[in-house]
């Protein structure tokens, strides 16, 4: 991106300081932003202009970043809310380098920005964000200095900012940031003065790396926070649809004689299903089109529906997972990893293969998917809670054809996301039905059944590892997985093993696909790590010792990522979890210890945990778990720390109740009551430890808990019954004992 390509008369009109204060907008940063992110990965700018907000008097469009007169701080995401804390953590990497009084720091929601990756997921926002968002804060402070400066006939240097507040050295004269920002002068030289900004040295971050109270709990508390269901527009109707139960089934006929005279009621309209990708699948249904959302719900519960269900009705999930181990055994694979097959170890004199199941897992998020369209044949608007705003305006305009101009997305927080708002079908499904309604403004709603029925499933996953052993070491390492239609598979065998090889089949499955917190590192670290304690146990090797061995303290490895994998750190975050866990110690009778490392390459982020059970007349008690992450350096330990809980209670869910059964094609769980999460009483105490480093930016944390918790607690059932679990869910009374 060339250096000169915002005009200084764009950078005016979006670096305002007129009326509302100094407003820093988005094209100024596109134009910066090439050579201020250094991550090869993220080649696209990451703001661009077109980002509209009109709010609570302020004057610009594109206001990024907004001081006001009175001292008020707005930062807008560019990332999205869904209850994982990014807004309390990007606001404070901006406010770190300006300075700025952390209680005057506001958050604003800000809207999909066009030709970029409006995406969220994958732990990346943060460290995709550093860059940027220090640069950006410290050349705001050194106008506001430069401001104070003019006002005092001084020299810049001779002034220093602080909480909000700029000083001149020596004396007691002070501006704070609301009075300075309406006299902002931008030198001609803005552009190289902003890639010679100079940032604070990590020994005086004051923000960054201290606790910080969550800036979006108040709203959360008090019923303030925006989330998409709570939506309210004037003229607006509600809707709900009657979905074919099978994926890919069709609509024949329909009866809506009843429906139609429920009190509310207005309008039954046909929904045609539409295919656009691996996670855009909307199916065939009946709309209800109501003046409430209960006449709606009324409506389509009274609705009679005829169904082609189609062939994948013949299929049962127990069928579809015999076929899965079949394919396992075959000679089918596609090679996605060859460094040193496994057949070039020669004299060997041990093989050990274990294969382990991995079921399909429900998102269960406790805002239902929803969301508000209106369709205007040439145009059209939405509002809804995505982690992936430019798919929608991608599929909309695939399906629509209206080009991604005339396409508004309104985004809001969400109440959960997990990789399941990462699917932009619910909203291409609300625009078909406002389509299908004849234009009307309508807020589609799913039921909690809805959601559970209708769910983008992580996918189904058998891992099949085999290792050869020579003369007590692992020589050759291969990994075989079969997996449903979606995403791939990781293969980031990350022990330091000679020969490391993997193989993938990937089968057509009977329903829809999608993320899930953690993706495809749940089922590879779930088997990896419970495998390599097999193998430990069969070599009468100590497991912590054992993982030690082979994680050389300064090796980095290549693991089919971007990012190679760090040892050392891996390491250093077992060890961490092993001490503060207390490996080693002797347990009373019918208790046990399980450990487990894993390195989530996404976000370059390492995780190891140790898990205490007890059994207790046959029912398992998961009673601590003690985590250890090292995710580079850490912006807020609270987030870390509150990551980590949530990572693990969502994993322990999984282990004890997690997966679903589908019959003649159709998903049998129905809502929280067979479908349930982890209640309060079951939480175990959980203990959080952050590995010291020197890493001079922070790396991925959002998703390091879960793989490490699957295998730490079946290692620790193992420690404490000799039962190995190979399959989840297990259940809490899996062992009878």
């Amino acid at each position: 991106m060339g250096k000169n390509k915002i005009s200084r008369r764009n950078f005016i009109r979006n670096t305002s300081f007129a009326g509302s204060g100094l407003v820093i907008g988005l094209n100024f940063l596109e134009s910066c932003v090439g050579e201020v992110t250094v991550n090869t990965e993220f080649k696209k700018p990451l703001v661009t202009s077109e980002n509209v907000f009109h709010q609570d008097g302020a004057n610009s469009i594109t206001d990024f970043l907004q001081i006001r007169s009175d001292g008020k701080i707005f930062v807008s995401l560019t990332k999205y809310e869904m209850g994982q804390g990014v807004s309390t953590g990007l606001s404070a990497i901006i406010a770190e380098e300006l300075e700025a009084d952390w209680s005057k720091i506001n958050i604003r929601y800000a809207g999909p920005i066009k030709d970029v990756a409006n995406i969220t997921g994958g732990s990346t926002s943060i460290l995709s964000h550093w860059d940027l968002l220090r640069k950006a804060g410290a050349f705001a402070k050194n106008l506001l200095i430069g401001a104070a400066a003019k006002e005092w006939s001084v020299y810049v240097d001779e002034c220093i900012a602080k909480k909000s507040v700029v000083q001149l050295l020596g004396t007691d004269k002070k501006l704070d940031y609301g009075q300075l920002a309406e006299k902002v002068v931008v030198p001609e030289n803005y552009r190289e003065l902003f890639d010679e900004t100079p940032l604070k040295y990590r020994s005086k971050f004051t923000l960054v790396g201290n606790s910080l109270e969550s800036k979006i709990i108040p709203d959360i508390v008090t019923g303030k926070h925006p989330y998409s269901i709570d939506l309210k527009l004037p003229g607006m109707k509600y809707a709900a649809v009657a979905r074919c139960p099978v994926f890919m089934g069709s609509l024949e006929n329909y009866d809506d004689s009843v429906a139609i005279d429920i009190p509310g009621v207005e309008k039954v309209v046909p929904v045609k299903g539409v295919v656009l990708d691996d996670a855009t699948h909307v199916r065939d249904g009946i709309a209800v089109i109501a003046n409430t959302t209960w006449a709606a719900f009324k409506g389509k519960e009274a609705v009679i529906a005829e169904w082609n269900l189609g062939e994948k009705a013949k299929i049962d999930s127990d069928d579809f997972v015999k076929n899965c181990y079949g394919l396992l055994e075959s000679e089918q694979g596609r090679e996605i990893l060859v460094d040193g097959p496994i057949e070039k170890v020669e004299g060997h004199d041990k093989t050990i293969s274990h294969t382990y199941e991995f079921p399909y897992q429900h998102h269960a998020c406790m805002e239902p998917l929803n969301a508000t369209a209106q369709y205007r044949t040439d145009s059209c608007e939405i509002w809804v809670g995505t982690q992936s705003a430019d798919k929608i305006m991608g599929n909309v305009e695939k399906h629509f054809g209206i080009p991604k101009e005339k396409i508004k997305v309104n985004c809001h927080p969400s109440g959960g996301g997990f990789g399941l708002r990462y699917s932009s079908a619910y909203a291409l499904e609300a625009l078909i039905v406002s389509e299908a309604a004849g234009g009307d403004l309508v807020k589609m709603c799913y039921s909690r059944e809805d959601d559970i029925k209708f769910d983008y499933l992580n996918p189904f996953e058998l891992n099949k590892h085999t290792v050869q052993i020579k003369k007590g070491r692992i020589m050759g390492w291969n990994l075989k997985n079969v997996m449903d239609n979606w995403g791939g598979l990781s293969a980031w065998l990350y022990y330091d093993i000679p020969n490391r090889s993997a193989n993938e089949i990937k089968v057509k499955g009977f329903t829809q696909m999608g993320a899930w917190r953690s993706v495809m590192a749940n089922a590879e670290g779930f088997s990896t790590e419970c495998f390599i304690d097999e193998v430990a146990f069969e070599l009468k090797r100590d497991p912590l010792e054992f993982r030690l061995s082979m994680l050389p303290a300064n090796k980095m490895l290549p693991v089919n990522h971007r990012f190679e994998c760090d040892l050392g750190r891996l390491r250093g975050a077992l060890i961490l979890a092993a001490k503060k866990a207390g490996w080693g110690e002797k347990l009373p009778s019918g208790s046990g210890k399980g450990i487990a490392a894993y390195p989530y390459m996404h976000g370059n982020g390492y995780g190891a945990a140790v898990t205490d059970v007890s059994i207790k007349e046959g029912v398992i008690s998961v009673d601590k778990v003690t985590i250890a992450v090292d995710c580079g350096l850490v912006v807020n330990p609270n987030l870390v720390k509150q990551q980590m809980e949530g990572g693990i209670i969502w994993a322990l869910s999984a282990i004890f109740y997690g997966g679903t059964e589908y019959k003649d094609g159709v998903v049998q769980r129905n809502n929280f009551h067979d479908n349930k999460v982890l209640t309060i009483n079951e939480i175990p105490e959980i203990e959080v430890h952050i590995c010291k480093n020197d890493e001079s930016k922070p790396w991925g944390v959002g998703e390091i808990a879960g793989p490490v918790t699957y295998a730490s607690v079946c290692n620790a059932i193992f420690d404490a019954t000799g039962d190995r679990i190979r399959k989840l869910p297990i259940g809490k009374v899996l062992l009878n004992k």
